[in-house]
């Protein structure tokens, strides 16, 4: 019998760069799905496809595979490995989670049988790709009563690819709707009935040419002492209001981005795309943390008041698409 399980990706609103100063950052759920099945059968191993390749298992050497990556994650915290180091190919995130669903909880035995892996999330675009793709699995081959539960293995599988596993990515896919992370803690937050309403679009500008973590360096060399990160913290209280509320985004977007421009993690040509924006009445800004070299910034968040994205002057390979809310989170399909 086929079993399928849907996560939903994920868009930071507001907060990315002045979480690490402790002020608040707010995610929303989007309706751009990760679908993950399972179709059982009597073969001791599991394969998953994607459009590409297959790739395979034995149950033998699930436990192998997992303590290997465990200890490989010990050698990257002492040192010794580079984070691109512990996965030697991404399929074994996928199998290191199904055993991880597997021990947690309490299951002797998998099933063999074929994965199935089809999204609509954006890979590499900040969108939580990655995250609801655990989710999907963990919720799949494990048994969680409690979501908390579930947004703590999250992340420990996530730590493989990233180092740490996101707090803000596992409780927004997990949970869905509206999520603040605040310090060390998650919460849910109730979205307005209205949700987002018309007019929002993601727009993936290309992978940015530094990386999160040069981002941050370059940002905490340059204002870890200084009082914007509190200018931060008003927009990211007056984008939760206005959402908690049904009221306008317009002008905490635009503060946002002025925001992210002064600390130099917008690229020029993202900069120039959110004037088009806003001489339409619009706003626009970086989400995620932007780039300080390059002309890539990663993903934005666009409202427009009318028409759409297409009609604003964009690079040739710069993709996007309509944004709305995904109250559910992780969940099985009928």
């Amino acid at each position: 019998m086929l079993k399928q399980v849907c996560a939903p990706g994920k868009i930071i609103i507001s907060g990315e760069h002045s979480v690490v100063y402790g002020a608040p950052a707010l995610a929303l759920a989007v309706d751009r799905q990760m679908r993950v099945s399972f179709e059982p059968d009597r073969l001791p191993r599991l394969s998953w496809q994607t459009h590409e390749k297959t790739h395979v298992l034995g149950f033998d050497k699930f436990h192998s595979l997992r303590t290997r990556l465990d200890s490989y994650f010990e050698r990257y915290l002492r040192g010794e490995l580079s984070i691109g180091q512990i996965l030697k190919k991404p399929a074994e995130l996928v199998f290191y989670a199904v055993d991880m669903a597997r021990l947690l909880s309490g299951l002797e035995h998998l099933h063999g049988g074929r994965v199935n892996i089809d999204s609509d999330i954006p890979i590499g675009a900040g969108m939580g790709s990655s995250a609801a793709l655990i989710a999907s699995l963990l919720k799949l081959f494990g048994e969680f009563d409690d979501i908390e539960a579930l947004v703590q293995q999250v992340r420990h599988c996530e730590r493989l690819q990233h180092g740490q596993g996101s707090a803000i990515d596992a409780a927004t896919v997990c949970h869905g709707g509206l999520v603040k992370v605040h310090g060390g803690a998650v919460s849910r937050l109730p979205l307005a009935e209205q949700g987002l309403g018309e007019g929002w679009f993601w727009l993936f500008t290309g992978t940015p040419a530094a990386s999160t973590g040069a981002c941050v360096d370059r940002v905490r060399r340059n204002f870890a002492g200084s009082a914007i990160w509190k200018d931060f913290a008003a927009v990211t209280d007056h984008v939760e209001q206005a959402l908690l509320q049904g009221a306008s985004l317009l002008d905490p977007v635009r503060e946002n981005h002025r925001l992210l421009t002064r600390i130099g993690v917008v690229p020029a040509p993202l900069v120039r795309l959110a004037e088009q924006v806003e001489q339409r009445g619009g706003a626009a800004k970086v989400c995620g943390a932007g780039s300080v070299s390059g002309d890539q910034g990663g993903l934005m968040l666009l409202w427009l008041p009318e028409g759409s994205p297409d009609r604003l002057n964009l690079a040739p390979d710069w993709r996007w698409g309509k944004l709305k809310e995904d109250r559910q989170g992780v969940r099985w399909l009928p």
